[in-house]
């Protein structure tokens, strides 16, 4: 007994780190014995709730996107005009307009709650889908299909706004915002699965 206290004496940090690592030992036992229940053993768990954000560069890297288009619609209007004169010819003019009106939302329009996660869902409230393109008449592929007499550059402008308001309502007796509104939603959700979400919910604005 008196070598065992002399030998611990002279080696008291090997016993020191024997003891430490013994209780250890013991504390990593006791923690992984099941507990019982009646219906058996009953094992321990850790659980996550899975949860996916987006980070500062994410949400700066979206709204770079500025102006998201989500539908483009060709257009193609006829316009004619004809003026009157007496005791002369009429004078008559017809032109061919063509535009490209272009929807999508401005990602510099988000709202301060227009993102929240739930688990692996994205939770999306974005800008309402509006005409991208104030002026989206192509000029140079204006054609004048018919003209006799002589127009004025007022009169030219006139034709011009009424190809523009004829273009408008056709937009609007469509579905393209409808369409517009599909079309965003699946790009927005490949955008959210690239960003690791299972799925997303896309709401847009009124």
């Amino acid at each position: 007994m008196k070598k065992l206290f002399l030998f611990i004496y002279r080696h008291w940090r090997w016993t020191l780190t024997i003891v430490t690592l013994l209780l250890v030992a013991a504390a990593i036992r006791s923690l992984s014995v099941a507990v019982k229940s009646e219906d058996g053993l009953m094992g321990i768990s850790i659980e996550s709730d899975g949860r996916i954000d987006l980070t500062p560069e994410q949400i700066t890297s979206i709204r770079r996107i500025g102006k998201w288009e989500f539908l483009s619609m060709q257009m193609e209007e006829i316009v004619d005009t004809t003026h009157k004169r007496f005791l002369l010819p009429d004078e008559h003019l017809i032109r061919i307009y063509h535009g490209t009106i272009r929807l999508g939302i401005d990602m510099g329009r988000l709202p301060s709650d227009w993102f929240r996660s739930q688990g692996d869902t994205a939770i999306l409230h974005l800008p309402r889908i509006q005409q991208l393109n104030k002026k989206f008449i192509d000029e140079t592929q204006t054609q004048t299909f018919y003209e006799t007499g002589s127009w004025s550059a007022l009169a030219r402008e006139q034709m011009y706004r009424r190809a523009e308001l004829q273009m408008k309502k056709r937009l609007s007796a469509s579905n393209a915002y409808e369409q517009a509104e599909r079309n965003g939603r699946e790009q927005v959700s490949a955008l959210m699965r690239n960003f690791g979400f299972q799925t997303a919910v896309v709401t847009f604005g009124e």
